[in-house]
């Protein structure tokens, strides 16, 4: 845990995980997908969030347990304002936009690449041997060497 909450705040993930949980609960999967860090990452700073007073698991009337969603309490809330103050939340959620649009974009290219029509006109895009990338490789081969992943 951290020794101060300024030693929270320089950990990866932590203002992530406040401005997420600004507005309503979420579930610990929503904010693993949306923050792109790791679980154990993830449950360190929920952990932490939750030890400094931040963060508060949700539980169901009917339910003994902790349900796995998380809200801010009032001192979480109090920090979100400020971080939107500082337009911080704003450039977050943009930041992860633009994370997402990229991702989505590499996916693309990813299928746009393995089209054989594409392979032949990317082989004819070359100035030297059409049918061989820089270090002689066939571009048109199907095989399964992926060294440029």
């Amino acid at each position: 845990m951290p020794d101060t909450v300024s030693d929270y705040f320089e950990n990866r993930g932590s203002l992530g995980v406040l401005i997420l949980l600004k507005g309503e609960p979420q579930r610990f999967t929503d904010l693993e997908n949306a923050l792109h860090i790791s679980t154990s990452t993830l449950m360190h700073r929920l952990g932490e969030a939750r030890d400094l007073g931040f963060v508060i698991p949700e539980i169901e009337e009917k339910q003994t347990s902790v349900n796995d969603r998380y809200r801010l309490t009032e001192r979480g809330q109090f920090v979100v304002s400020k971080l939107e103050r500082l337009d911080v939340v704003h450039a977050y959620k943009t930041l992860l936009d633009a994370h997402d649009t990229i991702e989505s974009g590499r996916d693309e290219v990813i299928e746009w690449v393995s089209d054989d029509d594409v392979k032949e006109e990317l082989a004819r895009q070359s100035e030297t041997d059409p049918y061989v990338d820089p270090f002689g490789h066939d571009v048109t081969d199907p095989g399964e060497d992926r060294r440029y992943r």
